[in-house]
């Protein structure tokens, strides 16, 4: 098992909430842990945060980051019968939705609910043999009309994500939790910066933390934090599909196997 430093670090982030253009709570996380090894914490106007150190002020800039957003939803309509409708933030396969717990972020809190899931005998035959679409789903917080959820804070244009608590697996180098697409490279930006403040002098100024909105555009939050920080080199921390399970294509991600590393950024060849 992991030691006790990364169990709670992976359970703080993997545990918060932080749909696209709502990482708020990821990045006050970011902050605590990163102003613990330095006293240089800057951020953008889009809100990725970094903690810089600096070596030989004519080294290298090199930037390092992982992005805090993980993929969400968004509000869009509630019924007069109290059903939320909601658009996707970020890429999701509807297979996955039916039934899924989430929670939606309020002013006055988080809002647990359900996606419903209609029995599939009471369909029509044509709705029957295909996945539903997400545009035709719901989520249903227990509210009996429209005036019972906003009540309760809900808003058009609220951030929604996935309910799945932090856990250890029964073998336990195995970890359960949403949004490792990447509050790991997240973690490994917080470890990297700890690492640097234990271990003395380096020769170069290095950028290193999270930026935001990844999962909207791949590249909204990088951009602004390249001109933010000006580097030579970027290292991006992320998250890649394990394809060493059954009907997966027989990937190189494979648990256990070690990192993965790209070698050709398709933006820039």
């Amino acid at each position: 098992m992991a030691d006790p430093f990364q169990m709670e670090l992976w359970k703080r982030l993997t545990e918060a909430p932080g749909a696209p253009g709502f990482e708020g709570p990821v990045r006050k996380i970011m902050r605590e842990y990163l102003s613990s090894y330095t006293d240089e914490i800057v951020t953008d106007n889009l809100g990725s945060i970094f903690g810089v150190k600096r070596g030989d002020e004519n080294g290298p800039r090199i930037l390092v980051a992982g992005h805090m957003d993980e993929v969400g939803f968004m509000v869009t309509r509630i019924s007069d019968k109290g059903f939320i409708s909601f658009q996707t933030l970020g890429g999701w396969w509807g297979q996955v939705l039916l039934a899924q717990r989430v929670q939606i972020i309020t002013e006055k809190g988080p809002i647990e609910g359900i996606i419903g899931s209609i029995p599939p005998h009471t369909l029509p035959d044509e709705l029957r043999s295909r996945p539903m679409e997400i545009k035709n789903m719901f989520i249903d917080i227990g509210a009996d009309s429209k005036e019972e959820v906003e009540k309760l804070g809900v808003r058009l244009g609220q951030p929604i994500v996935p309910v799945c608590p932090f856990t250890v697996l029964a073998n336990e180098k195995k970890l359960m939790a949403k949004a490792w697409d990447n509050r790991y490279g997240c973690s490994l930006a917080i470890e990297l910066m700890k690492e640097l403040h234990e271990n003395g002098n380096h020769p170069n100024t290095i950028y290193c933390g999270a930026t935001v909105q990844e999962e909207l555009s791949g590249g909204r939050g990088a951009k602004t934090s390249a001109h933010l920080s000006d580097p030579d080199i970027f290292l991006a921390l992320d998250a890649s599909p394990a394809s060493d399970v059954p009907g997966s294509n027989d990937g190189m991600g494979k648990l256990g196997d070690g990192l993965l590393l790209r070698i050709m950024d398709p933006t820039l060849i």
